[in-house]
């Protein structure tokens, strides 16, 4: 027996069989290149603790005590997954005589009796065999003395000499965690490009579970066998997360995102996380966490964003007065002139303008851009939008413009009040455009009547106004009146967006969020909170303004810096009628290249494009309820063995997972997210909830 052990410890491929007293389950009798047939006993599985539905049995055809004697062909273990009972030539009249044994009892007999139940030991020795039908996953073999796996086998032959043995323990955790040498080598390089000094240790993501009654394979006499992820499989990859609600998938993201921001720790490099949180269940505290949430386990890590005003929390708005073009654009995309009851021309030019600032060199553009604003600064005004302290608009006054005013005015009489000063307030403002409104109309009346064109004011280019269209409109919109003089809603029609402005914010969000990115922090969207809309339309560009940054470093010859996003209800954003050329399906199609890892959480995968479904590399699946969603992830790797379990188990935390690094699905317990467990590793590796390398800078 010390011979045996000795053995076993020194041979990776007998200590897969392990002990034969602990491990044998029966005889292989058919084994065909992507199926094989056991043939088992009761007995035999009483010994091993029972042989769950799709757990992993392992076949060999030598002793693993006398692996050096065991032939060149016989040295390799093949994988297999319990699929279901095959049946056995003789299973006709095992159950003829199981029938004929039970109507012969007696009245006494209803309960059960001794271990044979009323069988001669013969009878009952015979009635225990059964078949078993199982998956080939692939084979264990050696190749210059590493351990290595294939998914697929080479040979079998007719008269298998194999035996199956239920791996458990040690030889179970060899199984599921194994990496290939070449693949190991191919992570430790990404890593290196990705900053870490060497390659992240693997994270511990659960235990091995196969079916959802625990009773006997996860026991108290059954050690549970963890699971371990490599952090490395995330960057740069697209993972997805499916399952219904409330069967764990936001414990599963917590803990990815904890992995990644532990081994970029470890490493002391800067991983950047931004999270859409739909339901505010990242940025908040609740029960399910021991109280606590991402934001306090990672303290000073974490920054934090809402579409309201919260202590704690940043804000998730735009100041409109100081980022024009996203206000406007925000108010463009929040328009809908299909349901608005506000509409007309001038509306129509406003909801097509944009604001976006153009070269400075281009000077006459330029200037022509700071007119726009000017306006809709005061449109915003007159709306009611909350304007930042002290805040004043820079109004036009140059001198051919000040020349043709007073003319005007002095033949008709009109007062002119000019500011004082380049920089007014918004009353000033207001009222300042008004005039130039009224003296624009008045001059083309009168080149009307005069039959001349009628450009009103001139700018300096001869024969062109100095109110181009759009400007036209604006003016109209700031005094609710067309250029015909006829009323209309004018900025009565934008103030119902007056909820995504924020008086409070300095500077551009989007741009803020990258700042934080780069320094490696985990950023919170908590999107529960707010107008609805905010979801979409700022998620949307703030999401756009990563990739097109990402893509620019990428395209200039830089190596961009890893970002995760991570996305719940993603079926809303890259469904399956979804523009491929649109932003969020560009991040789940291309960004990988330029170093984002995009993580999409959904219960409809049948609802996700079908290209990007196609090039994610990480499952995570909990339950579905239903066959069109099953029938869909069927179509990747081998979910199709997982099918039933995953319509009928609804244990929360039971996912099957497939990562980069593993060939094969794993059925698993996913560990609870617990914050107490993180603070004590991040201690462990001197981090005090510190501030982030580079942070001051």
């Amino acid at each position: 027996m010390n011979i045996l052990r000795t053995v076993i410890s020194d041979n990776p491929l007998s200590r897969l069989v392990g002990d034969v007293n602990q491990s044998f389950v029966g005889y292989v009798y058919n084994l065909r290149y992507d199926e094989c047939f056991v043939q088992t006993n009761d007995a035999f599985k009483h010994a091993v603790n029972g042989l769950p539905h799709n757990s992993f049995i392992l076949a060999a055809g030598f002793d693993p005590s006398r692996f050096d004697v065991a032939t060149e062909i016989d040295r390799e273990v093949i994988l297999l997954r319990v699929l279901g009972p095959a049946p056995l030539p003789q299973d006709g009249d095992m159950v003829r005589t199981r029938i004929e044994h039970h109507q012969r009892r007696r009245e006494t007999e209803r309960l059960p009796g001794d271990i044979n139940d009323g069988l001669d030991p013969m009878t009952a020795s015979e009635l225990q065999w059964g078949g078993m039908r199982c998956r080939v996953l692939g084979t264990f073999y050696m190749d210059n003395g590493q351990l290595r796996f294939g998914s697929d086998i080479e040979n079998f032959m007719s008269l298998s000499r194999m035996r199956a043995y239920k791996p458990r323990g040690s030889a179970l955790e060899l199984i599921v965690n194994h990496v290939n040498p070449e693949v190991r080598a191919k992570a430790h390089e990404e890593a290196i490009k990705a900053g870490f000094t060497d390659t992240p240790q693997s994270i511990s993501i659960g235990t091995i579970r196969y079916t959802s009654t625990a009773r006997l394979h996860r026991g108290a006499g059954e050690q549970l066998v963890k699971v371990e992820i490599q952090p490395a499989d995330f960057l740069a990859r697209r993972t997805a997360v499916l399952g219904m609600t409330r069967t764990g998938k936001s414990n599963t993201v917590k803990t990815t995102v904890s992995a990644v921001a532990l081994a970029a720790m470890k490493s002391d490099i800067r991983i950047g996380q931004l999270i859409f949180d739909v339901n505010g269940e990242y940025a908040n505290a609740n029960h399910q966490d021991d109280g606590s949430s991402i934001a306090e386990v990672f303290g000073d890590r974490v920054v934090r964003y809402r579409a309201i005003e919260t202590p704690n929390f940043q804000d998730l708005r735009a100041n409109f007065y100081q980022e024009p073009n996203q206000g406007l654009n925000l108010i463009q995309a929040l328009y809908d002139k299909g349901t608005s009851p506000y509409g007309g021309q001038d509306l129509d030019t406003f909801m097509g303008t944009t604001l976006e600032e153009p070269e400075a060199s281009e000077r006459s553009e330029h200037t022509r851009w700071q007119r726009h604003v000017a306006v809709f600064q005061c449109i915003l005004h007159r709306a009611n939008y909350p304007a930042p302290a002290q805040f004043k608009v820079k109004v036009p006054r140059g001198k051919d413009l000040l020349r043709q005013m007073k003319s005007f005015a002095d033949s008709n009489e009109i007062e002119l009040n000019i500011p004082s000063d380049d920089y007014v307030t918004l009353p000033v403002a207001c009222a300042w455009f008004e005039q130039i409104r009224t003296i624009n109309l008045g001059m083309k009346e009168n080149q009307n009547e005069a039959k001349q064109p009628t450009i009103g004011l001139s700018s300096s280019t001869p024969g062109n106004s100095w109110v181009d269209p759009a400007l036209e409109s604006m003016l109209n919109i700031l005094v609710r009146e067309t250029s015909r003089k006829q009323q209309f809603a004018g900025w009565r029609a934008i103030r119902g967006y007056l909820p995504y402005h924020s008086a409070r914010r300095n500077g551009d969000v989007a741009t803020e969020i990258l700042g934080h990115l780069d320094i490696g922090k985990i950023v919170i969207l908590d999107l529960s909170a707010g107008p609805v809309e905010i979801r979409d339309v700022l998620s949307e560009r703030i999401a756009r303004q990563i990739f097109q940054r990402q893509m620019n470093k990428l395209n200039a010859g830089e190596v961009p810096q890893n970002v995760v996003l991570y996305v719940e209800e993603a079926h809303n954003l890259i469904g399956n009628k979804t523009e491929l050329t649109t932003t969020w399906p560009r991040i789940a199609k291309e960004g990988a290249k330029a170093k984002i890892a995009f993580v999409y959480a959904t219960q409809e995968p049948s609802s996700v494009h079908p290209n990007i479904l196609a090039n994610t590399e990480n499952w995570f699946v909990t339950h579905l309820n239903n066959d069109d969603e099953l029938k869909t992830l069927g179509k990747f790797y081998d979910f199709g063995d997982f099918l039933a379990s995953l319509k009928t188990a609804q244990d929360v935390g039971f996912a099957r997972i497939k990562t980069l690094s593993a060939p094969f699905v794993i059925p698993t317990q996913i560990n609870r997210f617990t914050p107490e467990a993180i603070k004590l590793e991040m201690q462990s590796i001197g981090i005090h909830q510190a501030s982030l390398p580079g942070a001051g800078e």
